[in-house]
């Protein structure tokens, strides 16, 4: 991967979450059109995966697909030809060799594809406008 990859962090406002493979910060970022990707090449539904990723569940090549086809997604987004490149194979390979191994990497994905089921979320990663409101009050409301 290129320089690109360290200088742009993870912006988690459009709902990206960072992976740490080989000392490079790679970002992953669920447009809709990884997560189509995502679904199509896995042949499993996104409410399934993120059950079987919180359950730690998935295998490592279905961990690597999952990041792929977001690092890509990322990669095609600010012009980086290297993670917008990205294999799944080479993903995989980079988990394995990671410092924090299969486990954080799954902990990473589970969390991107909770908060991607969960609709906080547009179609372009960005944060819809229901979900940026937060409500307070000082007493809780009352019936009656």
């Amino acid at each position: 991967m290129s320089d690109a990859d360290i200088s742009a962090p993870a912006n988690e406002d459009r709902g990206e979450l960072s992976l740490i493979l080989d000392g490079t910060n790679m970002v992953l970022r669920p447009t809709f059109e990884a997560l189509n990707e995502i679904e199509q090449t896995l042949d499993r539904g996104l409410v399934d995966l993120a059950r079987a990723a919180i359950d730690a569940k998935l295998k490592l090549s279905e961990v690597a697909q999952i990041a792929t086809a977001c690092i890509r997604a990322w990669g095609r987004d600010i012009g980086d030809k290297g993670a917008a490149g990205a294999t799944a194979t080479r993903i995989s390979r980079l988990i394995v060799d990671s410092e924090a191994g299969l486990h954080s990497a799954l902990r990473t994905i589970s969390a991107m594809l909770s908060l991607a089921v969960t609709g906080g979320y547009d179609s372009a990663g960005e944060m819809k406008p229901s979900a940026k409101k937060t409500t307070t009050t000082e007493k809780a409301p009352v019936d009656g």
